[in-house]
């Protein structure tokens, strides 16, 4: 019987990476073993069990990880002391959660069965200018605030932990001016520097565990001891000829501290002999992860559809004076493949009878009639008629270029991505284009951190529905809300969370037309159903209260105080009388400031007690 390897698995925030770190070494030959830092705010267990179908998982109970501090050391002692516990394993192998493998585990488990190494590098005080002694010559007794941490930001905070900083090296400098040297308790010990990320044999498991006090006890006020104290208890024991010098990770120092792999590192990773690279987040990088899961057979290779159907679904009332114009560019589009779906909402004009006109002349043009039940339920037909494999929205008050669809296919089709998001211009009497800069590619964790600030550009463009082409399974679950004003923003989270990538382009291929009479324009600025936009950034809020956004679920929050204070000037002092919006606006900022309290930094909290105070008068002043 093959001997079991254990994965020893450090984790804080980055779920969407780890689940994918997971998934990719989710083999019945490995157990997992996997300790989330308690740093973290939201750690859900049920859902990091479903990512793994094949190897044993285990948790191990959270502490407070703090980096550059003995708690580092702490907690890969607690982990190597729970796999021991479970059983012998013939390789542990220590990973972060941005770690991953660069070979599948059937080349992993043949390179290592028959191997007898601790695979573990190590260099000597001042080799290739490296000189470390400091950290564990003194004693530096304020690690577990300031780590290895800069602090070069604003607020009191940065400048207490500056200060704190500044006092560790005062001490450090005292020592140092009267010769003191930890080391001289234990003159018989070499120390040696080298990565923690290692993978070592069950015996000097064990041997390590066995050394476990002293270990503590050197680490304790020392500086990044994690980076001694598996490679100095090595070399200082029988094991030390067993050290292979090499831990089998590509850890790229003189790119970075450590470098962060990008897209562009392909082929030097699927190159590479290591087993293992770091750092490699699926966040930041998704394709990069996507396309090593594809190399290491964890996942199918990606096959490009061939000439798929794209279903365009143009929600349709009271625009006679706009549609031909839109249809005629849709109609125009050099991709064409296309079905067009006309959902006619109880138009009381001639709108009907332009889109009836356009479906007699061309084939891939559907019209239907219902009544009127709001722009969502207009979407939420067109998209149940669609038998493309794609869905792209066109409000018909709008148009797009005649390489609308093409462009937006290509880059779709070149990545596999989910949602793929173009540039739009607005156009009034001063058009304005607005585009994420570049060819993007986000995960769903990055995209999701765009909504986290309403005030930008890049918000605008991943906020609406229009200016994207999406895969239509993501519809098998999410719809538009209907009788909602602002449905984009109730639905475009829920899009991008069941999405994998989302890509865009910086072309500028969809004209938004603002017009004073639609249902979001100037003549109904005053309209009481723009309250809706608040639900659906409750909504947002109740929706990422979850670990894979917990990063920055705070900003998700302050976004909907901003949406909140950035409607109020939508109304005027006659509409605050009439609809008694002074008490509307306190009742909800009071409901969401106490319901929100502990996601707010005491500014958030002085300014947002002004507003419940008196909404209006703070508008008031807001505005002059």
């Amino acid at each position: 019987m093959e001997k079991k390897h254990a994965y020893l698995v450090m984790a804080h925030s980055d779920f969407e990476s780890l689940k994918y770190l997971l998934q990719a070494i989710d083999d019945d030959r490995n157990d997992i073993f996997i300790h989330i830092d308690k740093r973290t705010s939201y750690a859900d267990f049920d859902e990091i069990k479903s990512w793994v179908e094949k190897a044993g998982l285990f948790f191990v109970p959270r502490m407070k990880v703090r980096w550059g501090h003995s708690s580092f050391v702490k907690c890969e002692l607690k982990l190597l002391e729970k796999a021991t516990k479970a059983g012998h394993y013939h390789y542990y192998h220590f990973l972060s959660g941005v770690d991953f493998p660069l070979k599948s585990q059937d080349e992993i488990h043949d390179y290592l069965r028959d191997k007898d190494l601790e695979f573990i590098n190590y260099h000597f005080d001042g080799d290739n200018g490296d000189e470390f002694a400091w950290k564990i010559r003194y004693y530096h007794y304020f690690m577990r605030w300031i780590g290895r941490g800069h602090f070069d930001g604003p607020g009191k905070q940065n400048a207490i932990l500056r200060r704190i900083k500044d006092k560790n090296w005062e001490l450090v400098g005292r020592q140092e001016a009267k010769g003191f040297d930890r080391r001289k308790k234990y003159q018989n010990i070499e120390f040696v520097k080298g990565d923690n990320w290692v993978s070592i044999t069950d015996d000097f498991a064990r041997f390590l565990l066995s050394k476990k006090n002293k270990i503590m006890r050197l680490s304790t006020f020392a500086n990044t001891p994690d980076e001694f104290f598996i490679p100095t208890v090595a070399y200082n024991s029988v094991y030390k000829a067993r050290i292979a010098g090499d831990n089998l990770r590509l850890i790229d120092w003189n790119r970075g501290n450590p470098y962060k792999f990008a897209y562009t590192d392909l082929d030097e990773l699927k190159q590479s002999e290591k087993l293992f690279a770091r750092k490699i987040s699926f966040v930041n990088e998704p394709r990069l992860v996507l396309e090593l899961m594809e190399h290491i057979g964890v996942k199918p290779a990606y096959q490009k559809p061939d000439n798929p159907q794209v279903s365009i679904v143009v929600p349709i009332y009271n625009v006679q004076d706009y549609l031909a114009k839109c249809l005629e560019s849709i109609s125009s589009q050099t991709y064409k493949n296309i079905q067009v779906i006309m959902v006619d909402d109880g138009s009381t004009d001639s709108s009907g009878n332009i889109a009836e006109s356009f479906s007699q002349k061309d084939s891939r043009f559907l019209y239907i009639h219902q009544q009127n039940g709001g722009l969502s339920a207009a979407r939420n037909t067109g998209i149940k008629a669609a038998t493309g494999q794609y869905i792209a929205v066109v409000d018909s008050d709008d148009w797009v270029e005649p390489d609308y669809i093409e462009e937006l296919l290509k880059v779709s089709m070149e990545t596999d991505a989910d949602i793929t998001v173009c540039g739009l211009i607005k156009e009034s009497s001063t058009p304005q284009e607005i585009s994420i800069k570049d060819n993007k590619v986000y995960s769903r964790t990055s995209a999701m951190n765009i909504l986290s600030n309403i005030f930008t550009e890049d918000y605008l463009v991943i906020n609406v529905a229009w200016n994207k082409l999406y895969k239509k399974k993501l519809f098998d679950k999410v719809s538009y809300p209907t009788g909602k004003l602002h449905e984009d923003e109730y639905i475009i989270h829920r899009l991008i969370d069941e999405s994998r990538l989302i890509c865009t382009t910086p072309k500028a291929l969809y004209h938004y037309r603002i017009r004073d009479d639609s249902i979001t324009g100037a003549k109904q600025a005053a309209n009481i159903k723009h309250f809706d936009i608040i639900e659906a950034h409750k909504d947002r809020v109740k929706f990422c209260k979850r670990q894979i956004y917990g990063g920055f679920y705070r900003l998700i929050v302050y976004s909907l105080f901003e949406e909140i204070i950035w409607l109020m000037p939508t109304y005027d002092h006659s509409s605050f009388k009439k609809y008694g919006l002074n008490n509307k606006f306190r009742r909800i900022m009071l409901r969401e400031y106490i319901k929100n309290y502990s996601q707010l930094d005491r500014h958030q909290r002085f300014e947002y007690l002004s507003v419940i105070i008196n909404p209006e008068e703070y508008k008031q002043n807001s505005d002059s």
